[in-house]
């Protein structure tokens, strides 16, 4: 059940970029301080799902990626604790590089920084409890996999 009225649904994508055994993470504003998640974001009124993830990737991370295969979609009620008049349904692809260096910097709006990560390194970091989910389905865990062979 909603803790609040919910007035607002937000679909969000995101990209899982991995390389060398560490995925790319942001570091987000929010009103509670910042916050680590995948780069991406909301998808407006009009656009194409797909074109969005891109727009958004390169948005915060100044490269350019091709959008592959559909990992994973919220399965539970999720109540954005930051906007808490929001439901979010956030959905995740796996991202390949096709263009472009990483910036470290942020994008001079919500994105503080980028960082590289490993998966051992994720349990500390402060994330939504819908990016938590993702993190803790096995269709995140198997992307690592090949890694940690």
């Amino acid at each position: 059940m909603p803790k609040g009225q919910v007035l607002k649904f937000r679909i969000a994508l995101y990209g899982v970029l991995i390389e060398g055994g560490s995925v790319l993470l942001t570091d987000t504003a929010v009103p509670s301080g910042v916050i680590t998640n995948f780069p991406g974001g909301g998808l407006e009124l009009g656009e194409a799902p797909l074109e969005a993830l891109a727009r958004e990737f390169r948005e915060e991370t100044r490269i350019e990626v091709q959008v592959g295969e559909l990992l994973f979609c919220s399965q539970r009620f999720q109540q954005n604790p930051e906007y808490p008049h929001e439901q979010l349904m956030h959905i995740y692809y796996r991202v390949r590089r096709v263009s472009g260096d990483v910036t470290d910097a942020g994008n001079n709006d919500d994105v503080v920084a980028v960082r590289w990560t490993r998966l051992d390194q994720l349990a500390s970091r402060r994330i939504l409890e819908v990016d938590r989910e993702f993190t803790n389905h096995p269709s995140f865990l198997e992307l690592f996999a090949p890694a940690r062979r």
